[in-house]
C-alpha cells in the first residue's frame, strides 16, 4: 500500500500545482524548488497552463495600461479580457487543488502545445 503525501508536503504533486497558481513568484518556487525530480506530469501539466495564463495576463495589463486614457472602448474590452482571465485562472485552480489534469477553458491545450518543453 502506497502513501500519497499530504496536501501541503514538497513530496505531493498537487502542492506544487496549488503553488505554481498563487502568484508569478509561486510559479518560480513550484518550477525551481517543487517540480520534483524525475519530473512530475502532473505538475508539468499545470505549470504550462499557468505560464500562459500569466503571460497573457501581463499582456492584457500592459493594454489597459496604455488604452485607459485613450480608448473607452479598448478599456472596456481588455477590462472583460483581465475578468476572462481570473475566471481560467480560477478554474485550473480548481483543477489542481482537486488533483485533476484537465485543461483550461479555451488556452488550455494551446499552453500543452507551446510549453511542451517544461
Amino acid at each position: 500500500m502506497s502513501e500519497e503525501a499530504f496536501v501541503g508536503s514538497p513530496d505531493n504533486p498537487r502542492t506544487a500545482a496549488i503553488v505554481c497558481y498563487l502568484t508569478f513568484v509561486g510559479w518560480l518556487i513550484a518550477y525551481f524548488a517543487l517540480y520534483g525530480r524525475p519530473k512530475n506530469s502532473f505538475v508539468a501539466y499545470h505549470l504550462r497552463q499557468t505560464l500562459l495564463l500569466y503571460i497573457l495576463t501581463l499582456l492584457v495589463n500592459i493594454i489597459i495600461r496604455f488604452a485607459l486614457p485613450a480608448d473607452p472602448v479598448a478599456f472596456g474590452l481588455s477590462s472583460a479580457a483581465g475578468v476572462l482571465l481570473f475566471v481560467l485562472w480560477l478554474v485550473g485552480l480548481i483543477h489542481a487543488v482537486n488533483g485533476r489534469q484537465r485543461p483550461i477553458p479555451l488556452i488550455g491545450n494551446w499552453a500543452q502545445q507551446v510549453f511542451a518543453g517544461i
